[in-house]
């Protein structure tokens, strides 16, 4: 009886720890499939490379920028809507331009997991170093949030530093257009 009774409790237990894990938007075989690379710019222009034939859409935030916080579900939700039909969302976090003794790997990951970000994220971790490098591949990423979007033929057509600044909309139509165009 004893026996029965620890098993039940244990279950219970279980299924409490399932839920609340729910309740923070990931079941845990969801949040281990999340990862995040630290890279310098080359291993992330190499990522970027890997994926022509797809349009991509890259994210640069922080964890410690307010704007980027509240826009990053968006980039989720185009993973979901379009990533069927051709589309690598990216985030690139520039947690490191923050104040060193912030800057937690384990925070940005936790963010990432809690967001469901299940596409491929990075962290640059020398952006001051690679700033040349960086700005001719994604654009003056400095000031973020910060949007670059690529063609099928990995060529950069438009970031949200050199405008026009578009409406949640128009990045959309601006997507599904660049979708459109098969290679």
């Amino acid at each position: 009886m004893l026996t029965v009774t620890h098993r039940a409790a244990g279950l219970g237990l279980l299924i409490v720890a399932a839920l609340a894990g729910c309740a923070h938007g990931l079941a845990p075989e969801e949040a281990s499939k999340i990862t995040v690379a630290e890279v310098r710019v080359a291993e992330l222009e190499k990522a970027i490379k890997e994926h022509k034939g797809k349009v991509i859409l890259v994210d640069c935030w922080a964890t410690w920028c307010a704007p980027c916080v509240k826009k990053f579900p968006k980039l989720v939700e185009r993973h979901q809507k379009y990533a069927s039909r051709g589309l690598v969302c990216m985030s690139v976090s520039m947690d490191k331009l923050g104040a060193a003794d912030q800057y937690s790997r384990e925070k940005v990951l936790k963010f990432l997991q809690e967001k469901r970000a299940t596409f491929p994220n990075f962290i640059l971790i020398q952006p001051d170093k690679d700033e040349e490098a960086l700005v001719k591949l994604i654009g003056d990423c400095f000031l973020i949030p910060h949007l670059a979007l690529f063609d099928r033929q990995g060529r950069r057509i438009w970031t949200s530093a050199d405008g026009p600044e578009l409406t949640d909309e128009q990045l959309d139509k601006k997507i599904e257009q660049l979708l459109a165009d098969n290679p």
